[in-house]
């Protein structure tokens, strides 16, 4: 997923990369594979990223911090001269992209280095002071979109092409011009600016409260010792082959958000209030026309994945009934929904042999995309293993300055692996979008940000199936994709239906209780798993402790993404030229077209329901392949 800093939003600054706040999915603690880190200094040196090459000490940050603040009353001096000349709008332009790139690396590195270990007190004030300057730079830069567009148009247009430098600004003042109607005057705009940093709370009380002040219950785990449960051991836990494990493990995570309801429901609903805030304060009608407003996505988009995904749940029934067929159950609970289907030790694959297969699974992509891999893999951006306090889940991040970082929490499992794969397909893209890109175009949209990441993530499986060595490997991996769909397409879309439910009955009025979230959640579950899914009384928990939704309608863009990257992905594996070449344009487009239009640079129309539909077929064929290869084993098996 992709971190999207509020108050840098607000700003509409440059260069934030994907954050993948889906926590890891793991296997129980395998000492072979990841060290035993009772710290960070526990950790070989070449598998933790090295954030010295952003700052290499408070000093450096400090001069970094004042210089954003320098560069801020710079920019504020600016205001009122715009209509001078094309030559004062080129050079205000210019100014603006200085200020986001340096407060980009600012915040980035507070960020970053606070989620090495969130208990940490002075990174955690590092970090305040970040998001601080972030809401004070909007608020000194909140001026600039209503004076441009206090500005002849025809003027600009005349500007524009007497001058090559300011003609690289084009595009983006013509988006301003497409969304003068839902800006407001200097003040209001400044005012707005200013509510930043409390817009911001909830999602950042919500991080602190989850990762670091739930109690988790203590339970048993496979070998029958008491632990601690934790986020991180939940990942592992939930694929325990013993079904007391991981239904222990459930229930004990989510009862544990369960019991903090109140607090947590009031955290999401005072975020929804912020969405509201600010759609009516622009002129939006509803919270989710504002939020697809910006990227240019029509809402009929969002609306044919939900339609569509509804329409093939019947897909999903049937891989639920397939699971209690298999696994010989009563009925199917959302504990029994990870675990492999068949008997098998899943292989445990440590980090390097996981990074070698990716490097060779990728190699379709050309040698320039597989040399720049083999860079960041062997130049610490990454952080490889869980440490105390570190940061769940693993995400991908940097800056126009930087290059980008990964977090990760590796324990070595295939899901473990393919997402390497999948959060170096968000580096990849972010380091061709720098590298092809002027700073005002140095990011992209949320809604293309799953792409390249899933593209990966299919060449990797479709590598993996062509050397699995026997049956059982290659259900693994056909399982392994099964999921990727379930977990990502119909999930995903399951969380888009309920954010939307939940932001309508806001806007109706109606309060958003914990017990009438959880209800809600709950239902919906019920609706898209089916008849042969029982859910227990906390599910609806689950509603409670999705990061996804503290940022403001993006799970949707998971789901679609998936479906435009299977789209890439099968084209690619079947030789197919232009489908490379189309997406290395996307992956240096940045943000220099509309959305919809970069993902057609890939070959890819999501604005019909074709690559839904297609994903959806594929779907069917992967559980028809996984049956007969079941069958097939099964009858050897008794012979």
């Amino acid at each position: 997923m992709n971190i999207r800093n509020r108050a840098l939003f607000l700003m509409g600054s440059l260069g934030l990369l994907p954050l993948s706040m889906t926590p890891m999915q793991a296997v129980a603690e395998q000492p072979s594979v990841v060290p035993a880190a009772k710290s960070r200094a526990d950790i070989p040196e070449k598998y933790r990223w090295d954030l010295s090459r952003i700052f290499t000490d408070d000093a450096a940050f400090e001069a970094a911090f004042k210089k954003v603040e320098s560069l801020m009353e710079q920019f504020k001096a600016l205001k009122g001269t715009l209509g001078k000349s094309g030559d004062a709008l080129l050079a205000a332009l210019k100014l603006h992209d200085e200020l986001s790139a340096e407060l980009d690396r600012v915040v980035v590195y507070a960020g970053m280095s606070h989620h090495e270990d969130m208990s940490v007190s002075t990174a955690q004030g590092r970090w305040d002071r970040a998001q601080s300057l972030a809401t004070r730079a909007a608020e000194a830069s909140s001026w600039l979109v209503p004076e441009i567009l206090t500005l002849d148009a025809v003027k600009v247009q005349e500007w524009i092409s007497r001058s090559d430098q300011l003609a690289v600004y084009r595009h983006y003042l013509d988006d301003l011009h497409r969304q003068r109607a839902h800006y407001l005057s200097p003040r209001e705009e400044e005012l707005l600016a200013m509510a930043g940093e409390v817009a911001a709370a909830p999602g950042n009380i919500y991080g602190l409260l989850t990762n670091t002040n739930l109690d988790f219950p203590r339970i048993k785990d496979d070998r029958g010792e008491e632990i601690q449960l934790s986020s991180a051991k939940y990942y592992n836990l939930i694929y325990s082959k013993d079904r007391r494990v991981r239904r222990d493990a459930f229930l004990g995570y989510h009862e544990t958000y369960q019991a903090k309801a109140t607090t947590l429901s009031a955290l999401l609903a005072a975020h929804v209030k912020q969405h509201i805030f600010y759609a009516r304060a622009r002129g939006f009608a509803t919270c989710r026309e504002a939020a697809l407003f910006g990227p240019n996505i029509p809402v009929s988009v969002y609306d044919q994945l939900v339609t569509t995904v509804n329409r093939h749940l019947p897909k999903l029934h049937r891989y639920i009934a397939l699971r209690k067929k298999l696994m010989g159950l009563d009925a199917v609970h959302q504990y029994d929904l990870y675990v492999p289907m068949i008997e098998a030790d899943e292989e445990r694959i440590p980090y390097d042999d996981a990074v070698r297969t990716i490097l060779t699974a990728l190699s379709p992509l050309g040698n320039d995309y597989v040399n720049t891999l083999r860079q960041a893999f062997e130049s610490r951006w990454i952080d490889v293993y869980e440490t105390p306090n570190k940061r769940s889940g693993a995400y991908c991040w940097g800056s126009y300055l930087t290059h980008p970082y990964l977090l990760l929490n590796y324990t070595g499992t295939m899901n473990d692996r393919s997402t390497v794969a999948h959060e170096m397909g968000h580096a990849m893209h972010s380091w061709y979008t720098v590298k092809n890109q002027p700073i005002v175009y140095g990011d992209y949209a949320t809604f293309c940000a799953e792409v390249a990441s899933t593209v990966n993530e299919v060449l990797l499986a479709h590598y993996l199936l062509n050397h699995a060595e026997n049956d059982i490997q290659r259900m693994l991996i056909l399982q392994q994709q099964i999921e990727s769909i379930r977990t990502t397409v119909f999930r995903q879309t399951m969380f888009a239906e309920f954010e939307q439910h939940y932001h309508q009955l806001a806007e109706s009025g109606t309060p958003l209780t914990g017990e009438l979230l959880m209800k809600e959640y709950a239902a919906i579950v019920a609706k898209y798993y089916g008849p042969d899914c029982v859910n227990d009384a906390c599910v609806g928990a689950e509603g409670l402790r999705i990061p996804h939704f503290y940022s403001n309608f993006y799970v949707y863009t998971y789901a679609t993404s998936h479906c435009a990257a299977t789209n890439i992905g099968r084209r690619i594996i079947g030789g197919e030229k232009e489908a490379v070449d189309g997406l290395m344009k996307f992956l240096s487009a940045g943000s220099s077209k509309y959305p919809l239009e970069i993902l057609m640079l890939a070959g890819v129309d999501m604005t019909t329901p074709r690559p839904i539909e297609d994903t959806m077929a594929l779907f069917d064929e992967l559980l028809d392949e996984f049956e007969q290869l079941h069958a097939k084993h099964a009858a050897k098996a008794s012979k």
